[in-house]
């Protein structure tokens, strides 16, 4: 201990603006000299020791109490449990228990509400069913009805494209044709002064050039009057195209209306047999409260004894630890 502090003041540096003539380990040499004297009192005063052990002692004791009796209420909550298991067995047995009438009357009164609901429940469940295999075969059909009448436009979309590649050819060769004709009239321009032979083979070369290009013309107006009937029998195909899919997609939506409506009305059908559930358990906790205290003889219900008679003497002597404490 001496060499233990003696290191400790060794390594103290006094801060700066100390006193010279008080060392500033002082500080720790008098701490320690009152942690010492408090530490004697302590083993002295037995009075002291007796009230500290009293207050862990206490401590403890609150800590055993909360645990004894968490353990009590689940054991509570376990009886519960066995005595309303105990009145649905009764119940659905239909034992004969002393003034149990009135009890079968309300739960049988729940049971067919019950029964009620689950046969409207069933049949709404059908309705939702049929709906569903209505709507996949509606989709199913609306998208055949598209693929065909896109399968319908294709020979006019295709006999389109045709035309626009003649109506392309033609033009090329026009502009030859106007190329050449433009030739020989430069020819005709240029042979005023030539034979008259010369002139007259020219103007007919002119005549049939002309000719062939008036043919040409005439036979691209005829490309384009068929791209334009073409075109108006594509447009009002493609206007019946728009008609089906919109009309598909509004029934589509009413199907997906109509469902959802039907399943939100049997999730309130299900939810109304669910609290109908919960209001039997406090009749089947009466009734097996009752059937408990008669201890009627039935052999079905033997086993619920047994279990009611080990948690009573669980719950007794969990009570006379917890009054003992």
């Amino acid at each position: 201990m001496r060499e233990f502090l003696e290191n400790i003041f060794a390594n103290q540096t006094p801060p700066p603006g100390s006193s010279e003539g008080l060392p500033y380990w002082t500080f720790w040499l008098l701490l320690c000299v009152i942690f010492l004297l408090v530490i004697f009192i302590f083993l002295r005063d037995k009075d002291l020791r007796r009230r500290i052990n009293l207050f862990l002692f206490g401590a403890k004791k609150k800590l055993i109490k909360l645990r004894l009796q968490a353990r009590l209420k689940r054991e509570y909550r376990k009886k519960n449990e066995i005595t309303r298991n105990l009145g649905k067995k009764v119940w659905e047995d239909k034992l004969k228990i002393p003034k149990g009438e009135k009890i079968y009357q309300e739960l049988d009164k729940l049971e067919q509400d019950k029964q009620d609901l689950k046969h409207e429940s069933e049949d709404v469940h059908s309705k939702i069913v049929g709906l569903e295999a209505d709507h996949e075969k509606f989709v199913q059909k609306h998208t055949d009805s598209l693929t065909e009448q896109k399968s319908a436009m294709n020979p006019y979309r295709e006999k389109m494209a045709e035309i626009k590649d003649k109506e392309r050819l033609l033009e090329v060769e026009v502009t030859e044709k106007q190329k050449e004709l433009e030739g020989f009239i430069r020819g005709i321009n240029a042979s005023k002064n030539e034979a008259d032979d010369r002139q007259e083979e020219l103007k007919k070369q002119t005549e049939e050039m002309d000719e062939a290009i008036k043919k040409l013309v005439d036979k691209r107006l005829g490309l384009e009057r068929e791209r334009k009937d073409h075109r108006e029998k594509l447009d009002e195909m493609d206007k019946k195209l728009k008609a089906i899919d919109e009309g598909g997609k509004k029934r589509i939506r009413e199907f997906h209306k109509e469902i959802k409506e039907w399943k939100r009305n049997n999730e309130k059908l299900l939810e109304k047999i669910e609290h109908i559930e919960k209001k039997k358990d406090p009749l089947f906790m009466r009734l097996g409260k009752q059937t408990d205290e008669t201890r009627e003889q039935h052999q079905e219900l033997s086993v619920f004894y047994s279990q009611i008679d080990r948690s009573n003497e669980r719950i007794g002597e969990l009570e006379q630890q917890i009054k003992n404490l």
